[in-house]
């Protein structure tokens, strides 16, 4: 009986720090996940503007800034919206311009939950954005760019997969006419650069806003404009994680505490299982 109980203890404690292993880990000079309130966008009948970065007025609508997207009001609809969950930033609300991901080893899974851009359809109908990942070389430079999708012709609900090792980031493409302006962001901005002849010289500016509820779980908005409004919606993506187990997203992995009650509860309730067994023997 022992042995048995000393072999369930040890499987829950295996599923416990399994599933804690299993988060990439957001990095940045200056940066650490911050809390806000909806209460910063105000109403959407008196939407207001400021403290966050991306809590900017988008020219697609007084509530379509991120912000909006994730608490599922305004303008701004996304399926399942994960509510006003903590935003990537420094202690002041601005952006951290040099961002990455640290690998654990883990797939990542990656789904696109919402496009609003104006980019797409602007004659001669020429304009998208291409979103994928890029590794980061040991200098800090970028690395090999793998695209996972393009707003031309991937639609809501696209999912991919990737396994990176390291550090790596992401990156969103903003092609304009046909090529003739090229704009390439990084989640690292002093990377960014354009291209093609009627290219601009690039605004500074971070074009990546993250948020995380879970640990494994992330939510990523992206300003595709050159020096545009800011409202960090033209892209959005739920990226994740995967654990073994985890059904497709939105995956959540419990909280350490809730993983270790969990396997509380189950030992407790294989020793009296055990114990049933002993008195009816």
């Amino acid at each position: 009986m022992k042995r048995t109980l000393v072999i369930l203890a040890s499987i829950t404690g295996m599923v416990i720090f399994s599933q804690i292993g299993k988060a990439d880990t957001l990095v940045g000079s200056g940066g650490g996940f911050q809390s806000w309130s909806p209460a910063v966008l105000g109403t959407p009948t008196n939407p207001t503007y400021g403290g966050p970065y991306w809590n900017n007025l988008s020219a697609d609508g007084p509530t379509a800034n991120i912000g909006w997207c994730l608490t599922g009001g305004g303008s701004c609809v996304i399926s399942s919206p994960p509510g006003a969950i903590k935003y990537y930033g420094t202690d002041s609300g601005n952006a951290v311009q040099n961002m990455s991901f640290q690998s654990s080893g883990s797939a990542i899974s990656v789904s696109l939950v919402g496009q609003f851009t104006n980019q797409i359809g602007v004659a001669p109908n020429t304009g998208y954005n291409v979103f994928g990942w890029y590794t980061i070389n040991p200098d800090g430079t970028i690395g090999a760019m793998t695209s996972l999708w393009n707003s031309k012709t991937d639609t809501i609900g696209e999912s991919a997969t990737f396994t990176p090792t390291g550090h790596y980031g992401l990156f969103f493409e903003n092609i304009q006419g046909n090529g003739l302006a090229d704009y390439f962001w990084f989640m690292n901005s002093t990377q960014n650069y354009s291209a093609g002849v009627d290219k601009n010289p690039v605004v500074a500016g971070q074009h990546f806003a993250v948020f995380s509820g879970t640990p494994n779980e992330f939510y990523v908005g992206m300003e595709d404009a050159n020096g545009g409004d800011n409202d960090f919606q033209d892209m959005i993506v739920q990226l994740y994680t995967t654990a073994s187990g985890c059904p497709p997203p939105p995956c959540i992995t419990p909280e350490p505490s809730t993983l270790l009650l969990s396997g509380v509860g189950f030992m407790l309730g294989g020793g009296v299982l055990l114990r049933r067994r002993r008195q009816t023997a």
